[in-house]
């Protein structure tokens, strides 16, 4: 309606000028030497009209024809275009697909076409990358260098292979070049704080973590984690170092971001333990064993007072595990102290929830201190022994990306690398196979050794015949040749403890000798 509207106004107008024109009295009048033109002013109107409509045309059809050659230049441009994007979007495709071969087509094609646009290197290198070519792949990384638009994206690729040569020097420039290109980028402040703290640069690394919290990359709680896990390695290193002041001052300030943090706590106890001030070096291991419990502070909190009885002692040890008491570590330290007190029955009621199943060494030689300490039941003490040989592994510092132990403490782990990925743990009960003699108590509904354990308090020769029938094989039961002793498990025969066994040492069940016991 409106077009129609528009037509109509536009035709009204025409017809409008075409009357004005017509309407236009006079003549006019041409004078060439001796020729003489003589016409109306509405004829000389029109064709002034048409003169001027007549050189506009002529104007735009030169114009035309001199722009061809232009023209059909553009045009070829715009078509070699049109087919390197549509290359390009092919090989893309191809790469992200794992055709290899597909990709370095397109890839040859784009370049034919486009020449090397950024994205044709990114291609090249995704193609070279599925033909496991390192070389083209950093060609390619090195080439997008050179391109402000894709050098962030060339280095994250040198990167990437410098970490698999584990050329770990050449990783770190090429991480800090990244980050210094581009701060907020969270792989490239990962990257270099974790190959900083490898490199045990700690200053170095707070200072890339600060970065990350002022960028906002690091959730809070895990920015409060990292500062006190670098301090308490910093003042683990300045102590090796003998630099007793700075330790203790840089492990306290760990302490003030996460007081479980056993290491920094044990550090500087020992360190306020040397200068005399006890009271806070208790205060210290106190507050670390209420959340986190740890063997090495109880060791240190143990020589805070170093001629305390020993009595007097394992009293106070025995109120550090009343802080946490329902832990593992607290029960364990309680159940020391009360051998230590001589009081049998209150270390058989601790040990007791930990005797069954996959008890650690620590429970099973404890066993056998108290069965030796209290009965003098040297058969007894021995099986406890024996089993503790075979007993699972007990919590020891662990790697939870690779699962590394160590018997100390680090802020980085030996072997893979990961930053606080150590943890004090002990292996999974799926990880861990049965102990020798599992299919006998499972068989007698309950674990033989701590059977005995649990009843030897009792008096009567009763309790004693029962545990030695316990210990014996029965001709039922006891294993003739090895797949017998798979299936049925290893019983340990009770001997004199002065007997050495066969060939002067220990007697392995055939599983444990063919890497089948844990």
């Amino acid at each position: 309606m409106i077009r129609l509207l528009a037509i109509l106004i536009g035709a009204a107008l025409v017809a409008a000028g075409i009357a004005w024109i017509a309407d236009r009295q006079g003549e006019l009048l041409f004078t060439i030497d001796n020729l003489e033109v003589r016409t109306s002013a509405s004829v000389a109107i029109g064709l002034g009209i048409l003169a001027a409509f007549l050189i506009g045309f002529g104007s735009r059809v030169m114009a035309t024809i001199l722009g061809t050659p232009g023209a059909v230049g553009r045009w070829t441009s715009a078509r070699r275009m049109r087919r390197g994007q549509e290359a390009l979007q092919r090989g893309l495709v191809a790469a992200a697909a794992g055709d290899s071969q597909s990709a370095r087509k397109e890839a040859g094609k784009v370049h034919a076409l486009l020449g090397s646009p950024p994205l044709a290197l990114l291609l090249t290198a995704q193609a070279a990358q599925l033909d496991g070519d390192e070389t083209g792949q950093s060609g390619a990384y090195r080439a997008m260098l050179e391109h402000p638009e894709t050098e962030f994206l060339g280095l994250r690729g040198l990167f990437m292979q410098a970490m698999r040569r584990d050329d770990h020097g050449e990783a770190m420039k090429l991480a800090a070049r990244a980050h210094e290109l581009k701060p907020r980028a969270a792989w490239s402040a990962n990257a270099l704080f974790d190959l900083k703290s490898a490199n045990r640069e700690w200053s170095d690394a707070k200072g890339v973590l600060e970065e990350s919290a002022r960028a906002k990359l690091i959730d809070p709680g895990l920015l409060r984690r990292r500062r006190a896990v670098l301090l308490a390695a910093e003042a683990l290193d300045s102590e090796a170092r003998g630099d007793g002041s700075h330790a203790l001052s840089t492990a306290l300030e760990a302490l003030d971001l996460s007081p479980s943090l056993a290491p920094a706590a044990a550090l500087a106890a020992r360190k306020l333990a040397s200068q005399g001030r006890s009271w806070r070096a208790q205060d210290v291991i106190e507050a670390a064993w209420s959340q986190s419990p740890h063997p090495d502070l109880a060791a240190t909190y143990a020589v805070i007072k170093p001629e305390e009885p020993a009595d007097a002692r394992a009293r106070r040890l025995i109120g550090l595990a009343h802080l946490n008491r329902d832990h593992f570590e607290s029960r364990i330290l309680e159940a020391e102290q009360a051998v230590t007190l001589m009081n049998w029955a209150e270390a058989r009621r601790l040990l007791a929830p930990m005797a069954t199943g996959f008890a650690s060494a620590r429970v099973c030689a404890l066993m056998a201190e108290i069965e030796q300490g209290e009965r003098h039941d040297a058969t007894a003490a021995h099986a406890w022994l024996s089993r503790a040989v075979r007993a699972p592994h007990d919590a020891e510092w662990r790697c939870s990306n690779c699962s590394w132990s160590s018997p100390q403490w680090n802020a980085v782990c030996g072997s893979c690398g990961a930053f606080d990925s150590l943890s004090w743990s002990s292996p999974d009960e799926e990880t861990l196979e049965n102990m020798p003699g599992a299919a006998l108590d499972a068989r007698l509904g309950m674990d033989s050794a701590a059977h005995v354990f649990l009843h030897a308090d009792s008096d009567g020769e009763d309790s004693r015949d029962e545990r030695m029938a316990l210990e014996k094989p029965s001709p039922r039961t006891a294993p003739k040749t090895e797949d017998a002793l798979d299936e049925g498990g290893f019983v340990v025969l009770p001997r004199p403890p002065d007997d050495p066994g066969p060939e002067g040492d220990e007697f392995e069940p055939a599983s444990a000798i063919r890497g089948g016991g844990v």
